[in-house]
């Protein structure tokens, strides 16, 4: 499927109300699978993303898909400085199918390799079949399952060697 007129680049500093708006805008289903910042966010808690992701010494990396102005797709990965670094992805529920989740993981992934790194994990819902084959397809292996002492969910654990 093609995707249409889509940019990735990484987040900038002045990018915080994008991001605060994207996760804001995603669906109930979506948050419900894609969660880091709680059931809603708020600008400061973006702005902290932002600035960190753009430090001398950051500790994460966050790249996002954008059509045009509009943030419609973010991946991350987060504890750069860590043995144990975590991947997070989340598209805009409109935007979803055509791709862009395969692009923001390939762009964290080769970003995580240029940095060094072994492996990166991350945990997804395990009745949530499409990220976890999408994650499959991009070379994560299950490895272990837990559920959420926040949530009650159900999760498989993955890992991705680089």
């Amino acid at each position: 499927m093609t995707t249409p007129a889509i940019t990735l680049r990484p987040l900038t500093e002045h990018d915080a109300g994008a991001l605060r708006d994207f996760y804001n805008d995603l669906s109930p289903a979506s948050i419900r699978t894609f969660r880091p910042l709680g059931l809603s966010t708020t600008l400061d808690a973006c702005e902290k993303i932002v600035v960190n992701a753009n430090a001398p010494k950051a500790t994460r990396y966050d790249l996002g898909a954008w059509h045009g102005n509009t943030l419609v797709g973010w991946g991350s990965v987060s504890g750069l400085d860590t043995d144990r670094p975590e991947f997070g992805l989340g598209v805009a529920d409109a935007w979803q199918g055509q791709g862009i989740g395969k692009k923001l993981i390939d762009g964290v992934l080769d970003h995580a390799r240029s940095r060094g790194l072994s492996r990166i994990y991350l945990i997804a819902v395990k009745d949530n079949a499409r990220a976890i084959g999408l994650y499959n397809s991009r070379g994560f292996v299950q490895y272990g399952e837990m559920t959420g002492d926040w949530d009650g969910l159900s999760y498989v654990k993955m890992v991705a060697d680089l």
